[in-house]
């Protein structure tokens, strides 16, 4: 059917929006640095962004994993803490082999990127306060430090607040994702998960060939957290999937 001259008028004007808020966003993405383009390029990155780190002079060196501990209270009402599991390497494990891939395996990997920077952002005392624990002993056990005090903390060590809150809302996310995960792993009620970033770089194209590693990055190891996540069954179910198919449990 034929559409008519309303509908055709109004498509036209649809599509002319539609143009003309790419062409918008497109010259504010590519103009100098300024707050506008960070928070565009921040909202739109997840979706449409590639990284092109595979090139020089700004190539990519380091990888980054996420691996994390949890504990939980056993039958004897002790609290029982796991090894250090490379959540990573489980997803990492989805790649071999497949021309394909999912992008969605690569969460810790972006994950642990976003969180790195935001943590780069803090001061030194503040990165040494986050690195600590985020628990307090509560009467006769233990409770998670009230989100406002720990803000606070770290707000008087420098005047960065943007910063404090932008780690600090990671954080939180970090500690959800985790405890899913550990969940779906280990099938207990956990109570508490740290996490750590270990990070290896392969040698230079000189030393190539040598035994022995040219770089020792230390690990960025973060203390206990309370879970304070609820659990989504249908989130358990994947990351179950994921670890039967892919993972190992230690």
């Amino acid at each position: 059917m034929k559409a008519t001259p309303r509908q055709s008028k109004s498509m036209a004007i649809i599509a002319a929006v539609i143009v003309a808020i790419y062409v918008v966003v497109s010259l504010i993405i590519v103009i100098p640095q300024n707050p506008l383009r960070s928070a565009v390029s921040s909202a739109l990155s997840p979706y449409f962004s590639q990284s092109w780190r595979v090139f020089a002079p700004n190539i990519m060196k380091v990888n980054s994993d996420l691996s994390f501990q949890a504990a939980w209270y056993n039958e004897d009402g002790e609290l029982e803490k796991s090894g250090w599991v490379n959540i990573t390497d489980i997803e990492q494990a989805t790649v071999t082999g497949n021309l394909t891939p999912s992008r969605s395996q690569k969460q810790t990997w972006n994950a642990v990127s976003t969180y790195v920077g935001r943590y780069n952002d803090l001061n030194d005392e503040q990165r040494d306060r986050v690195r600590d624990t985020f628990i307090q002993v509560e009467g006769d056990g233990y409770d998670r430090i009230p989100d406002e005090e720990i803000v606070g903390e770290l707000e008087s060590y420098g005047e960065n607040s943007s910063d404090v809150v932008r780690f600090m809302r990671y954080d939180y996310m970090l500690m959800r994702y985790v405890t899913q995960f550990a969940t779906a792993y280990y099938g207990e009620d956990i109570e508490r998960v740290r996490w750590k970033v270990e990070r290896t770089r392969a040698n230079d194209f000189e030393h190539r060939f040598d035994e022995n590693a040219q770089f020792d990055i230390p690990d960025i190891v973060f203390g206990w957290r309370q879970s304070i996540a609820n659990t989504d069954p249908e989130i358990i179910d994947e990351f179950r999937d994921l670890i039967e198919r892919y993972g190992h449990r230690s």
